[in-house]
């Protein structure tokens, strides 16, 4: 039965314990990588118990056993197999619900934020401990993408949802200083030591400025579901959103992710 646990007796012999299901469940694939001649250790985002990984046995070769549902942001229903609490368990079962595959044909810039995607949710998504809203929040970006939306604007959802979800991301309505109302159509000024955006009687702010555009932007974000991110990628609000959240990123981390370099020197290029 999905979500079911099986509680072992001390009566089985232990190879029948391994090869009972442990549960299965509903799950994001988010990288992986080789293991001897034919299997992989893939991450999974999953539904019912956050970031796991397991070994897929025979997913390389002539004749891979799981074909395309190993794929990053592969959506997927799975059965895990081993120990209760084990660091790493056995794929049994990996039904492909719905592939990034369609997503990623529509160029480039989408194929980089879906990288960009993979990498942001296993760097936030601590291992065994389930998130149901993270795991919402990244079908939702993904089937975005499919559907056609900007990948500048998903890309900034996404990073606003996770550190909105984890902590960090400063309250938009509120002086971080004195708490007094934050105009709704105004600049947001950014002061470091408090940790938050700051009114004009708490300032000068340590910076950065985010735009009235970029203000706008964190609005609809917070308010809407990502597929409402419609129109042009209105650039100097993504841009001002990209630094500020490549910093709140960094420092909640405590280290920079590689994705957004390569997205950042690919653009470079495109521009030459």
């Amino acid at each position: 039965m999905a979500g079911a646990v099986c509680y072992f007796s001390p009566v089985l012999p232990f190879d029948r314990v391994l090869s009972m299901a442990l549960f299965a469940t509903e799950a994001l694939v988010l990288r992986g990588h080789k293991l001897g001649e034919t299997s992989r250790i893939v991450v999974l985002l999953t539904r019912e118990r956050g970031k796991l990984r397991a070994v897929a046995r025979g997913a390389r070769g002539s004749r891979p056993r799981y074909r395309s549902a190993l794929e990053p942001l592969s959506e997927v229903r799975v059965s895990l197999y081993g120990r209760q609490g084990a660091d790493l368990l056995r794929l049994g079962e990996a039904e492909l619900l719905r592939s990034a595959f369609r997503a990623s044909e529509r160029g480039l810039d989408t194929v980089l934020f879906l990288s960009s995607c993979a990498e942001l949710l296993d760097a936030f998504c601590p291992e065994g401990e389930a998130e149901d809203r993270v795991y919402r929040l990244a079908l939702a970006v993904v089937h975005a993408a499919e559907a056609g939306t900007n990948p500048a604007l998903l890309g900034r959802y996404l990073e606003a949802w996770l550190l909105r979800l984890h902590g960090p991301y400063p309250p938009l309505d509120r002086c971080a200083s004195c708490s007094k109302p934050l105009a709704s159509g105004a600049a947001l000024c950014y002061h470091r030591s408090a940790q938050g955006f700051v009114c004009a009687e708490c300032g000068p702010a340590s910076g950065p400025v985010l735009p009235v555009e970029a203000h706008a932007l964190l609005q609809l974000v917070f308010s809407k579901p990502p597929e409402a991110l419609v129109g042009g990628d209105g650039a100097a609000a993504v841009q001002a959103l990209e630094a500020f959240h490549r910093d709140l990123i960094g420092a909640h981390l405590e280290r920079d992710l590689r994705a957004p370099r390569v997205i950042r020197e690919v653009g470079r290029g495109s521009a030459r």
